[in-house]
């Protein structure tokens, strides 16, 4: 992909649209407003980061372990952001954000290898 000049369209599920709300409400509430509005636009800056460069990410470590290499994550300061990327349609799915001490081998598990393609029951 380098030298390929390709804009990315990247979404969130459903679930991690709802995953980075929650962890922005929880920092709000614990540390108030402007934290959260920082971790805010730390995950913008991943988002937008992943439409130029949609392969930065590594590949889960939970996941390679099972030989699903089909996946692959962004850190956001102690957030895991995990995403899916389609080099067909130029798109990338944004399934997981969560904090990266959870047990991620069980969300993971819950989240990507029961979740359709693009994420629409998810």
């Amino acid at each position: 992909m380098s030298g390929d000049k390709t804009t990315w369209r990247v979404a969130f599920t459903r679930r991690a649209e709802g995953d980075s709300l929650g962890i922005f409400s929880f920092i709000a509430e614990r540390d108030g407003p402007d934290i959260a509005e920082t971790m805010l636009g730390a995950f913008i800056e991943a988002r937008d980061s992943l439409r130029e460069r949609p392969d930065r990410g590594r590949i889960p470590p939970e996941l390679k372990r099972i030989n699903v290499l089909s996946y692959r994550e962004v850190q956001v300061s102690r957030h895991r952001v995990a995403y899916q990327v389609n080099k067909t349609t130029h798109e990338v799915y944004i399934h997981v954000v969560a904090d990266g001490r959870r047990n991620f081998t069980e969300l993971l598990k819950e989240r990507l290898l029961t979740a359709s393609p693009r994420g629409s029951n998810s």
